[in-house]
């Protein structure tokens, strides 16, 4: 966060009457799992954005461009080229993807950053404890933690919310095991 940014505080929107229930469930999953917490007060909030996904199910989006996007630090980590996965798993004789469900929310958030990652809905305000998708940082944050993962795995590469795995095949058992 730039040193000079000042708070932003911006109130709930109204939602559509018909996602209401369903945005209900949803915030009631995300404080279940620990991923949102109710705060009393905050500085910075921004607007809620439901979004419909193609299974009827409803995500909760922090409108951010409104408030921290604008006054955040982006996280410059480069996202890998299709060029640089092809050459990493080159060599390879099987080959996987691992589509990884609310990847980013897989990382927690440290108390100073919580801060500044609060949603305004219906029913009050509450603080993220897991990286929000919404946050433009967000993909910067998640590539650079994931590559530091999978560091030295051969046939491993990292894009976005995806694992691409490869390997080869052993065609003989015996080269690696042999009974004593």
């Amino acid at each position: 966060m730039h040193s000079t940014a000042q708070p932003k505080y911006c109130k709930a929107r109204p939602v559509p009457y018909t996602l209401s229930p369903k945005i209900e469930d949803e915030r009631t999953i995300l404080v279940a799992e620990g991923s949102i917490e109710p705060v009393q007060f905050s500085e910075w909030a921004t607007p809620i954005v439901p979004i419909v996904n193609s299974n009827g199910e409803v995500r909760i989006c922090g409108d951010y461009k409104a408030t921290v996007n604008q006054a955040s630090r982006l996280d410059n980590c480069p996202i890998s080229k299709t060029d640089d996965l092809l050459a990493a798993i080159r060599g390879g004789e099987k080959y996987s993807k691992l589509d990884m469900s609310q990847a980013y929310q897989q990382l927690l958030l440290d108390d100073e950053s919580k801060k500044y990652l609060v949603i305004n809905t219906q029913k009050g305000l509450f603080a993220y404890n897991r990286l929000p998708h919404c946050v433009s940082s967000a993909p910067g944050i998640f590539q650079r933690v994931m590559e530091n993962l999978l560091q030295g795995i051969p046939f491993t590469m990292m894009r976005v919310d995806d694992v691409l795995v490869s390997g080869k095949m052993m065609r003989n058992i015996w080269q690696i095991w042999k009974p004593h």
